[in-house]
C-alpha cells in the first residue's frame, strides 16, 4: 500500500514541477518509490502532516522535474506500481510540497487515474 501511494504522489509532483536544479537523468523506479514511501502515512491519512523523511524524498525529487523525458520517466515508474496499494487519499497529493516547503504546482488530483504524456 505504500509503494503505491509514494509512486502516485511522484507521478504528480513531477508533472508540474519547475525545478530549480537540473539533472540529466531520472533517478531507477526504486529510488522513486524509496524517497516517496515516508509519505504513504500522511497519504492515507494515518498521520495529519508528512514526515521529514517524506518531505525529504519530495526535495530530492525536485531535483528531477526540469526535464520532461525524466518526469514521464518517473511518472511511469509510479504508475506501474500503483495500481497495488489501496487507501491513497489523492486529494493530498497536491498539499505535500506546501506542507513540505517546497515551490511546486500540482494539478488537482481527484482519482487514481493519470496520463504520463502531460509530464
Amino acid at each position: 500500500m505504500a509503494r503505491g501511494l509514494v509512486l502516485i504522489l511522484a507521478i504528480f509532483l513531477f508533472i508540474s514541477w519547475r525545478s530549480m536544479v537540473m539533472v540529466s537523468s531520472a533517478p531507477p523506479c526504486r529510488s522513486v518509490i524509496d524517497q516517496l514511501s515516508p509519505c504513504l502515512p500522511y497519504l492515507t491519512r494515518e498521520d495529519n502532516k508528512p514526515a521529514s523523511g517524506c518531505c525529504n524524498g519530495v526535495k530530492y525529487l525536485k531535483n528531477y522535474s526540469t526535464d520532461k523525458e525524466d518526469r514521464q520517466s518517473i511518472c511511469e515508474c509510479l504508475e506501474s506500481v500503483s495500481s497495488r496499494f489501496a487507501g491513497l487519499d489523492f486529494s493530498l497529493i497536491p498539499s505535500l510540497p506546501k506542507k513540505c516547503g517546497v515551490s511546486i504546482k500540482l494539478p488537482n488530483i481527484n482519482s487514481p487515474n493519470f496520463d504520463c504524456s502531460k509530464a
